[in-house]
């Protein structure tokens, strides 16, 4: 079952990989493009959960347990998408994605044994410190080719990835241990996410219709790809512990990294190769 849920998590890594790709577009229309997205996003779950469940049989039951997790899961989403967007005003993908994604893997193994009780082995810890490393030599990138340490690009990463390990731990949490099922806990964090993007863009909904318009195929991208990449991670917590589908969903970092080359155009230094081969190592090595 291990092996099952280490290719979820892939999987997970390469649509996550590409969502913020994606994202990187729509970055400077701010926080009504995400307004947007949430709307079709919410759409696209919503549909497609309700065809799941007449496949099996049962609805969902949405009690007041099932909302109140929701609420807590959706608000650390909603701040990582934000926070993301930000981001990527000022930074290109390449500079914030992987020192983002290296960080939050070695917190999450933290915190697995801590809130979960997962325990790494010796290998697996192994693979958390090799991708300590790839975060290391992107850091010793940026000093070389900046003269310093830049602040405010490791400033944002370091945010966005502790956003990353507080969502990944908790709905990790609520699959593993409040057995909550994957596919509604997530339809109705949807639902929530859209309500509550609606009080942050208050008076800016026709802005946000706009921007839809505008980005309509960027949109529907993100709308899939999305939620494709959480629910893959949410069923792989089921097969394996939170912090290995957290290390492992951080092989996105080979997928960004070819991907701000060829598709965003961004410069990618001998470093950043050199930490991206790391970071495939330290995926290797937690899982064979």
């Amino acid at each position: 079952m291990l092996l099952l849920g280490v290719t979820l998590a892939l999987g997970s890594a390469v649509a996550h990989a590409a969502w913020n790709t994606a994202s990187k577009t729509i970055a400077p229309a701010g926080r009504p493009a995400l307004w947007a997205v949430a709307i079709v996003e919410s759409c696209l779950v919503v549909t497609v959960t309700a065809v799941v469940m007449i496949v099996r049989g049962h609805g969902i039951t949405v009690t007041g347990e099932l909302l109140l997790l929701s609420l807590g899961s959706t608000a650390m989403h909603a701040l990582t998408m934000g926070l993301v967007q930000v981001a990527y005003q000022d930074f290109d993908v390449s500079q914030i994605y992987p020192l983002s994604r290296g960080l939050a893997p070695v917190v999450v193994a933290l915190t697995g044994m801590v809130v979960l009780g997962q325990w790494l082995s010796w290998a697996q810890w192994g693979g958390v410190l090799l991708m300590a490393a790839a975060v290391g030599a992107l850091l010793f990138e940026t000093i070389r080719t900046k003269g310093s340490l830049q602040a405010k690009p490791l400033l944002w990463s370091g945010c966005i990835a502790a956003a990353i390990a507080g969502y990944t731990t908790y709905d990790g949490w609520v699959v593993v241990e409040r057995g909550l099922d994957p596919i509604a806990y997530y339809a109705v964090g949807t639902v929530v996410q859209v309500a509550l993007w609606s009080v942050v863009v208050r008076g800016k909904y026709a802005e946000g219709l706009r921007q839809l318009r505008i980005h309509a195929r960027t949109v529907a991208v993100l709308a899939v790809l999305v939620p494709t990449s959480y629910v893959l991670s949410l069923y792989a917590t089921l097969h394996a512990p939170v912090s290995l589908v957290a290390a492992v969903r951080s092989s996105s970092l080979i997928w960004v990294a070819l991907s701000a080359a060829l598709v965003l155009r961004e410069p990618i230094g001998t470093v950043r190769v050199a930490a991206t081969i790391l970071a495939a190592a330290a995926v290797v090595t937690m899982v064979v």
